[in-house]
């Protein structure tokens, strides 16, 4: 009888402290659900960063390398087919540092500004065809550049999002762009000028690593080029014709992490353990 109510007891012991334990797993597991800088819900709040469960501050630094092609449009051939203009892209790099200002509060539109400093490179060609004969010319420039731009944020999932910017760039010549001694286009060169200040619209997908450090694969291309002004059309203009620049980069964005650490309550005790240390 005793064996009996040992086992009962035994039993029931084991019931309750297993009971205890899965009830503190699901408990820690509901808390770091409602702890995760990431959340399900399709809205900016948590998109990229959370202003009450991330542990980093809504501004941070980002490094964008890329390629750039200049895509080739509307080329100044006369009607009567005399002869034939091709024009065509070279590739070429980008390099971009700047920072992200992500907003705390919420906006219906705009969700987070960013801006940067970089260089980049544009390379093109345009092949003529006349009298049976075809001529190639090259051009290569350099630019330095500023940039900045407004986002808007839509969530896809828990780690993934799309990322519409309108920005502006501002981009000056610092090498290349001269005129190519082995070509001469039948129209006579019309080449852009050193300075451009231009609108763009990027389009990115945003991958959320981890909280604080998120990844965004972008193509960029200008949507209106005010300096020099060549109407609608925001190509660039070289030879006789048009390219319409192209920048596809990758975004590495790191979050700064929120200063200070929470205060410790021990009642003094670490205080006075220190000082007993210290006296031996």
């Amino acid at each position: 009888m005793k064996r009996l109510l040992f086992l009962c007891a035994l039993v029931l012991a084991t019931t309750v402290s297993y009971s205890q334990i899965i009830s503190d797993i699901e408990k820690r597991g509901r808390k770091n659900k409602n702890d995760n800088p990431f959340s399900e819900k399709k809205n900016w709040g948590d998109a990229i960063w959370s202003y009450h469960a991330s542990s980093y501050r809504p501004i941070g630094i980002h490094v964008d390398p890329g390629l750039t092609y200049m895509i080739g449009n509307s080329p100044n051939e006369p009607s009567d087919g005399t002869y034939e203009l091709t024009p065509s892209g070279l590739p070429g790099y980008y390099l971009e540092f700047g920072m992200e200002h992500l907003f705390k509060n919420y906006k219906k539109i705009v969700h987070y500004f960013d801006w940067g400093v970089g260089v980049k490179h544009f390379g093109g060609q345009e092949k003529l065809e006349i009298g049976g004969t075809t001529s190639r010319g090259q051009f290569n420039f350099g630019n330095v550049f500023a940039r900045a731009a407004i986002h808007n944020v839509w969530q896809i999932n828990k780690y993934n999002f799309i990322d519409n910017s309108i920005g502006a760039n501002l981009d000056y010549r610092i090498y290349g762009g001269n005129e190519d001694p082995d070509y001469a286009p039948p129209g006579g060169y019309n080449n852009q000028n050193p300075l451009v200040v231009q609108l763009h619209y990027a389009l990115g997908f945003g991958i959320k690593v981890r909280d604080g450090f998120f990844i965004v694969p972008t193509v960029q291309t200008p949507i209106l080029t005010a300096v020099q002004w060549n109407g609608f059309n925001p190509g660039h203009t070289w030879f006789q014709s048009r390219y319409q620049p192209t920048i596809f980069t990758i975004k590495f964005a790191w979050l700064f992490p929120k200063k200070g650490c929470p205060a410790v309550y021990d009642n003094g005790e670490g205080k006075r353990s220190s000082e007993q240390y210290q006296m031996q």
